[in-house]
């Protein structure tokens, strides 16, 4: 009776979280393969975006097959708790900016196929970990909607939508994503507000650091 009682909850993490532990066993299989004598970095940055994109496949499989019944019901499954979220964020960031750094090192003595490769492999890392980045808190948002205990709902969306899908979380999440702004979509909570000013000052930092790790290197190949 313990036993089973012990076996439910392991159980239902296994169900909650299910798209996280794919994602975590693809990339550390990915990792394995290319592992052969030595770890290296760049041997865990393959195993990095393999998770990353595993993930967000996962997770956008789920998004856009469901209905607002359904993300009622699904929005804690999908959703992690703020701590994991800001160490994911991070580890996105930190991942593409390691991306860069790996694969353009000594780019410029490179031959033109190493080089290209090399270019290719940080512009695929960053554009992993950016999507990743925001579908993270596009799940978040859809659990504060649906699933939260504040105060207010949260969002406010335009046209009288009270009922948002993820397709509205998206919008809101991306938009960040991109101008580090909210534009039509009202924050309606304080709790939502803090979560929606780390999502902002993670966008900036993300995609200034980026940009001017771009420009470095597009200066050191002229």
């Amino acid at each position: 009776m313990v036993q089973h009682e012990r076996a439910i909850p392991l159980v239902t993490f296994f169900r909650r979280h299910a798209s996280f532990i794919i994602a975590f066993l693809g990339g550390l299989a990915v990792f394995l393969l290319v592992t052969s004598r030595e770890v290296t970095a760049r041997n865990i940055l393959f195993g990095w975006n393999a998770s990353a994109g595993f993930f967000i496949v996962l997770s956008w499989r789920k998004m856009l097959r469901a209905t607002v019944e359904s993300i009622r019901q699904r929005a804690a499954d999908l959703d992690f708790s703020d701590t994991v979220l800001l160490a994911l964020s991070i580890g996105a960031a930190l991942a593409s900016i390691a991306g860069i750094g790996l694969e353009l090192h000594l780019i410029k003595d490179a031959t033109p196929d190493v080089a290209l490769t090399r270019a290719g492999g940080a512009v695929l890392t960053i554009l992993i970990s950016w999507v990743f980045l925001h579908t993270l808190f596009t799940i978040h948002y859809a659990h504060y909607f649906y699933g939260g205990t504040d105060e207010a709902i949260g969002l406010k969306f335009p046209d009288g939508i009270e009922e948002p899908g993820y397709w509205d979380f998206l919008y809101f999440s991306f938009t960040i994503g991109v101008a580090a702004q909210t534009a039509d979509v009202a924050v309606g909570s304080t709790s939502m507000r803090k979560l929606t000013l780390l999502h902002a000052v993670l966008s900036f930092l993300f995609n200034t650091t980026i940009l001017a790790l771009a420009i470095n290197v597009g200066a050191s190949l002229l």
